[in-house]
């Protein structure tokens, strides 16, 4: 047969084209397609019936009379389908392409190239396919010049030939998509098995859960390798001390800790071990790896995962792979990045602590006429440095929404209002944002005559209630987005009447989702929910919110004794001066 111009053969490879029987052809030994059921067959199948095969399988001789396949894994099932259903026997004449001396990395390829490029591979299998391929030698290079994927995603689905068994194989039933399973591949075999659990609750997590389990959470006791003593640091205790919910709150400590003693560990295998190799990944390539054969030299390979887990895999041998290519892979894909320093807390949370200290703060001045009056006559003063006249202005925590997540402080403060509005001959009738809106009216209104008239018909204790209602509500932190930790008029007033923060605000539902998912593990951690909310590492955020909201709100009462580390947690945006630090326990 000639050969196209302008290609160059492998002098030893052979090829020619013929007919073999169907009784000679043996099923390929590599598997780059593995979800072949028989529905997925049928189409095939029927095609093969009505038009006979119009493209040849890629074979190789093996054997005497037999030939294995390489490509056309699908029309080799389809026509045995066919054999099974009686419609041809094993002399059906099957046109092939015959490859004398092809070796294995080259069949490996051959198999790959087709099943990637004629339908979409599930992405395990796609996973697996391109493993076999480089531990054979070949290039990811070379892969992405034949197969026409980019590096990047040839890189992610490698990441997923390294899932443990039990993940693959539940990700192959499709009892999950690709993003989780990716997400898996940032945790250990413990790990992995660990969420396999979770994804059958009621409430799975999502990928994003899956990465926080892995890349944030606090290191439990259990995990330790080393000796308990050598850790100097405090714990997050459970109740029962079981070592799976107890945390080392130092975790670079446990670290540190937790390396010298992978080391030593890696020393003592040594004295046995051909080779050790010890790690620090999220993702090992496992597929580099495989189990020794019987008298073969093995090694051992130790990884100290970043979240302190140690797995260590013995008995094994390492494939042939390029160094380069276990350079490449040696990083996933999925392992974060590292990025600019994003601030402890988000916008919202800083409008909404601003908002509530503020509002507490007003509650405070109308319960203590005097200090009312001293920060009445403060804000008077401070209006004629502002501008001509005094001008004053309702604070923002009684503006949308603020005020749709009102709480004790609040309601004393539309009390206050109501009466001071029925004073005036205003009505009271209506919700928070209606009355605050007939102050704001009350205030900027256009008909100064009819003010004044209503003002004049005030007894001299009622107009003095008013003249310090007025500029009360006008007092609050200026800088919303901010951390007001300054020696700041917000500040001093509220030391000087010591307002008790957790008299007026509880932490809720709407605090409580305003923070990150290892904000509130540190929460439960702080008021002694970690003892009672077992199993809290490996739930949604959705459900942190939800469970700590329901604690906070179950354990508010300052008779009991196992309530008081409740009633006593107060995070640090919401103390005077706040406290510019992560979300953290006070007193």
């Amino acid at each position: 047969m000639a050969k196209a111009a302008g290609i160059r053969w492998p002098m030893e490879i052979i090829m020619f084209l013929t007919t073999v029987s169907l009784g000679s052809l043996l099923p390929p030994r590599s598997k780059p397609r593995r979800l072949h059921d028989q529905t997925q067959l049928a189409g095939p199948a029927q095609s093969l019936r009505v038009d006979g095969v119009l493209q040849n399988l890629v074979v190789r001789p093996e054997g005497e009379d037999q030939y294995r396949v390489i490509a056309g894994k699908r029309r080799f099932l389809a026509l045995h389908r066919l054999k099974k259903e009686g419609a041809i026997d094993g002399d059906y004449q099957v046109p092939v392409d015959i490859r004398a001396g092809i070796n294995d990395q080259d069949a490996a390829r051959l198999a790959t190239v087709e099943n990637v490029q004629r339908e979409q591979l599930h992405p395990l299998d796609e996973g697996e396919a391109f493993a076999k391929l480089l531990q054979l030698g070949g290039t990811i290079e070379a892969i992405t010049e034949k197969i026409g994927l980019s590096a990047p995603t040839i890189k992610r689905r490698l990441a997923l030939a390294s899932l443990a068994p039990d993940a693959k194989k539940a990700f192959r039933a499709g009892l999950f998509n690709r993003g989780i399973a990716e997400a898996l591949t940032l945790g250990s075999r413990e790990q992995q098995r660990a969420v396999l659990e979770s994804l059958q609750s009621e409430e799975p997590p999502d990928a994003e859960d899956i990465r926080h389990i892995f890349l944030g959470q606090k290191p439990a006791l259990s995990m330790a390798i080393f000796p308990r003593d050598r850790y100097t640091g405090t714990l997050t205790t459970d109740l029962f001390a079981d070592e799976e919910t107890t945390y080392f709150n130092d975790v670079d400590q446990f670290l540190a800790l937790q390396n010298t003693a992978a080391n030593e560990l890696a020393e003592e295998r040594r004295q046995t071990a051909a080779w050790v190799d010890v790690l620090n990944l999220y993702t090992v390539p496992w597929w580099q790896f495989r189990e020794a054969a019987e008298g073969e030299p093995s090694g051992v390979v130790i990884n100290l995962h970043p979240s302190g887990t140690v797995e260590i895999r013995e008995g094994l041998a390492r494939h042939q792979v390029e160094d380069a290519v276990s350079r490449e892979t040696r990083v996933s894909p999925m392992t974060p990045r590292p990025s600019r320093e994003r601030p402890v807390y988000g916008a919202e949370l800083l409008r909404y602590a601003a908002c509530q200290r503020s509002a507490a703060v007003q509650a405070a001045l109308l319960a203590n006429p005097r200090k009312a009056k001293e920060a009445a006559v403060t804000l008077l003063l401070i209006g004629f440095r502002r501008d001509f006249g005094v001008r004053m202005t309702l604070h923002d925590c009684h503006a949308a929404p603020t005020t749709e997540r009102t709480q004790a402080s609040h309601r004393s403060i539309g009390e206050a209002i109501d009466r001071s509005l029925s004073l005036l001959a205003f009505p009271v009738e209506g919700n928070e944002m209606q009355r605050l809106d007939r102050v704001r009216r009350l205030i900027d209104g256009p008909d100064l005559v009819d003010m004044q008239e209503a003002v004049r018909r005030l007894p001299d204790d009622e107009l003095e209630r008013l003249l310090v209602l007025l500029p009360a509500l006008c007092l609050g932190q200026d800088h919303l987005e901010m951390v007001d930790e300054g020696d700041t008029l917000l500040n001093r007033v509220a030391g000087d009447i010591a307002v008790a923060m957790r008299t007026w605000w509880t932490p809720d539902a709407a605090f409580l989702g305003l923070l990150t998912r290892d904000q509130l593990l540190h929460v439960a951690g702080e008021c002694g929910a970690g003892a009672h909310l077992t199993g809290m590492n490996g739930w949604t955020k959705r459900r942190l919110v939800e469970e700590l909201a329901a604690y906070f709100a179950d354990h508010a009462d300052p008779a009991k004794e196992a309530d008081r580390p409740a009633l006593a947690w107060l995070p640090g945006l919401l103390r005077f001066p706040a406290v510019k630090s992560i979300i953290e326990q006070q007193t």
